[in-house]
C-alpha cells in the first residue's frame, strides 16, 4: 500500500488571509497540534524582513521533532538565505521555492519572461540545495501553464537537486479527469519525476478538491497539501482523510494521520484560529476565517492597469459601484500603482474611502469601553442622529463586539457584518490603526473605513461609515 504524505499549510495560509491574527504562542501551539496528529510536513509562513518572522520559524523548528518543517520562499536570494537560517535548527528542515509557471503569473504578476524565469529557477534551486539538503519546488498556477514550459521548469528543478515537486491548481478550475491526466503526463515526460515526491495543492472553488486529490493519487501523486477546515479554499485535511480512510483498499493508499485524534485536534485548532465565537456576537461570521486565495488575489494591480481590470477586481471583492464611484476609484488606483502594486487591502480601503460620499446620518459623539480579563466587555456609545441624541449600552464578546452591538441597538435592527479587519499603518506606540468594516444589506456590500490611534475608535468610525452608506442608499431607493 502506498503511503501518502500530508503536507499541512494552515500556518502559511493563515498569514495570507485578510484578517488572520495568530499570536506567536498560537502559531507555536498550532504547530504542536499538527505534529501530534502525525502530519508529515508542517509548512510555515514566509520569512520576511521583520525579525518576528524569523523568530517564529526558528521556534517552530526547535519545537517540532517528528514532522518536516518547510519554509516557503519566493524567487529572491535574500529571502532564501533568511529562510534557510530560520529553519536550520529543525531536525528535518526543508525549503520550498515557489515560482510562477503560467504566462499570466509570470508576465503580469512578476514581470518576467519564460526564458528568464527558467534560468532563475535553475539558479535558485541550486542555491537552495547548497543551504538545505531537502528542497521542494512549487510550480505556482501549474495547471494553467504551457505544458512544454512546465516540463522544462520541473526538469531543471530536479536536475538541480529538488526532491519534491508541487503542482498548484491556483485557479481552482481543474476537474478530476484533467488532474489525473496532468499527473500521468508529467510522470511520463519529466525525467526524474518518478523518483521524486510529486505533490498536489488543490483548490476547492468548485467543491472538487477532494475528488481531484483522489484522482491525483490514482495517477501517481504521493503527497497532498491540506489546511484545517479547508482554510483558504484549499483541500480540507478532515475531508481528505475521511475519503482516504473509507476507500484506502480501492486506492491502495493510506496516510499516517492519527485519525482517532483528528476530531479532537480539529476542535483545538478551531479554538486557536478563533472559529468558536458565540451566536450572540455582532459578528455574523468568523473574524479571521480564511478567505479563498482567488478572492484575495495576491497578484494585485500593476501600474497602467485599464479600467476593465480594476472594475473586475472590485467586483470580485463583492462591490457593485456606480460609474462615477468606479471612475473615482480607478483614478486613485492609477496614482497608487505608480508607487506600489495595489493589493486587495489597498483596493478595499480606496472603495471605502471614495464611494458614496454622503452627509452622515449617524455621527459618533462619545464612547466608553470597559474590558478586562475578569470582567465582561461593555460599551456605552453616544451618537447624534441628525440632531437627535442617542445612547446605548451593551455587553459583547470583547470591546469591539460590544460597541457594534450597542450601535445595533440604536439603529433598531441587526446588520450583517461580512468582514472586519484592523492593521497598523504607522509604527511605534502611537501607531495609527486602520479599520475596515464591510456590512451587508439586501445582498450588497458596504465598506467603511476608520483611522485612529485607538483601534476601538477606528473600528467604531469604520462601522458608522458603512452604516451611513446603507441608510443613505435605502432612503434613495
Amino acid at each position: 500500500m502506498n503511503s501518502i504524505d500530508i503536507v499541512d499549510i494552515t500556518l502559511r495560509i493563515s498569514e495570507q488571509t485578510a484578517a488572520s491574527g495568530l499570536s506567536f504562542k498560537e502559531k507555536l501551539e498550532l504547530a504542536k497540534l499538527l505534529e501530534k496528529l502525525h502530519v508529515d510536513v508542517i509548512e510555515t509562513g514566509y520569512v520576511g524582513d521583520a525579525p518576528a518572522d524569523k523568530v517564529i520559524v526558528a521556534a517552530i523548528a526547535d519545537t517540532v521533532s517528528r514532522s518536516i518543517v518547510s519554509v516557503p520562499v519566493g524567487i529572491d536570494r535574500d529571502a532564501i538565505a533568511r529562510a534557510a537560517e530560520a529553519v536550520s535548527r529543525a531536525k528535518r528542515p526543508r525549503i520550498n521555492l515557489v515560482a510562477p509557471t503560467s504566462a499570466v503569473q509570470m508576465e503580469y504578476a512578476y514581470q518576467v519572461k519564460p526564458e528568464a524565469l527558467l534560468q532563475t529557477c535553475r539558479e535558485l534551486v541550486g542555491y537552495c540545495t547548497s543551504l538545505c539538503p531537502d528542497v521542494e519546488f512549487t510550480a505556482e498556477d501549474a495547471t494553467r501553464s504551457e505544458y512544454d514550459f512546465l516540463v522544462k521548469v520541473l526538469a531543471a528543478a530536479l536536475e538541480q537537486g529538488a526532491k519534491t515537486i508541487t503542482l498548484c491548481d491556483s485557479a481552482g478550475l481543474l476537474l478530476p479527469g484533467e488532474t489525473a491526466a496532468l499527473v500521468q503526463n508529467l510522470l511520463r515526460d519529466v525525467p526524474g519525476l518518478a523518483s521524486a515526491k510529486l505533490t498536489l495543492q488543490c483548490k476547492d472553488d468548485l467543491g472538487l478538491a477532494t475528488a481531484n486529490a483522489i484522482a491525483a493519487i490514482g495517477a501517481g501523486a504521493m503527497a497532498l497539501k491540506t489546511t484545517f477546515n479547508g482554510m483558504g479554499a484549499c483541500l480540507s485535511m478532515e475531508q481528505f482523510a475521511h475519503a482516504l480512510t473509507q476507500r484506502e483498499d480501492a486506492l491502495n493508499a493510506g496516510c499516517g494521520l492519527r485519525i482517532t485524534e483528528l476530531q479532537r485536534g480539529c476542535k483545538q485548532m478551531e479554538a486557536l484560529l478563533g472559529m468558536n465565537r458565540t451566536g450572540r456576537s455582532a459578528f455574523s461570521r468568523v473574524v479571521g476565517t480564511a478567505v479563498a486565495e482567488d478572492k484575495l488575489n495576491q497578484e494585485g494591480i500593476a501600474a497602467g492597469a485599464d479600467l476593465f481590470t480594476v472594475r473586475h477586481k472590485v467586483e470580485s471583492l463583492g462591490y457593485d459601484l456606480e460609474d462615477e464611484d468606479m471612475n473615482r476609484v480607478y483614478q486613485r488606483v492609477l496614482q497608487l500603482s505608480e508607487k506600489k502594486r495595489v493589493d486587495n487591502r489597498d483596493l478595499e480601503a480606496l472603495v471605502a474611502e471614495l464611494t458614496r460620499h454622503v452627509t452622515p446620518t449617524y455621527q459618533l459623539v462619545n464612547y466608553v469601553i470597559n474590558s478586562g480579563q475578569s470582567i465582561t466587555a461593555t460599551a456605552c456609545i453616544q451618537l447624534d442622529k441628525q440632531g437627535e441624541p442617542l445612547q446605548a449600552v451593551s455587553i459583547g464578546d470583547g470591546p469591539i463586539d460590544a460597541a457594534f452591538l450597542a450601535i445595533e441597538q440604536m439603529v433598531g435592527h441587526h446588520i450583517e457584518l461580512d468582514d472586519f479587519q484592523i492593521q497598523a499603518v504607522t509604527e511605534g506606540r502611537e501607531a495609527m490603526g486602520d479599520a475596515l468594516v464591510k456590512l451587508r444589506s439586501n445582498g450588497k456590500l458596504y465598506p467603511g473605513h476608520g483611522l485612529s490611534t485607538d483601534i476601538i475608535g477606528a473600528s467604531i468610525k469604520a462601522y458608522l461609515h458603512a452604516l451611513n452608506k446603507i441608510v443613505y442608499e435605502e432612503r434613495m431607493v
